[in-house]
């Protein structure tokens, strides 16, 4: 019998080769290396700062600075360096606050707030199924995500 791995909505049957599962794609970038290519100075500037970050303190205090520069890949990279900063909670209040905002995100922020779930896979499959209400394509990392 071949070993399975059972995802909401995805079966991955390990057998050796490639699955036609795996071609679940948006056709765009994995999400890592993502290009910004017509964004703002000021937002290029932020995004910049949030990489350098050294704390949460740091990244929250950008956020405020930038307020009106915000968008989706900004929120995407404060939430990943949130995240690395032990901080999972603060990252989904960003992704939150975003949303109520108005800000428009895409694949990648909605996969950077499941990766950020960690162990509360209620809360990763109410916002895959979000991202999906919002017509909004998975891609591989998503559904790596929710494994």
């Amino acid at each position: 019998m071949m070993p399975f791995v059972a995802v909401p909505c995805l079966l991955l049957v390990f057998s050796g080769r490639p699955s036609p599962a795996l071609a679940l794609s948006s056709g765009g970038s994995s999400g890592h290396g993502r290009r910004q290519p017509h964004a703002s100075r000021e937002s290029k500037e932020l995004i910049r700062k949030l990489k350098q970050a050294r704390d949460a303190k740091e990244i929250f205090g950008f956020l405020d600075d930038f307020d009106e520069n915000i968008d989706s890949f900004a929120v995407s990279t404060a939430m990943g360096k949130l995240r690395r900063f032990g901080k999972s909670r603060e990252a989904l209040r960003v992704f939150e606050r975003s949303k109520a905002r108005g800000i428009a995100l895409d694949v990648f922020t909605y996969t950077a707030a499941i990766s950020t779930c960690g162990r509360n896979w209620k809360r990763a499959l109410e916002l895959f199924d979000e991202m999906q209400r919002r017509r909004l394509e998975p891609d591989i990392i998503t559904y790596s995500a929710l494994i």
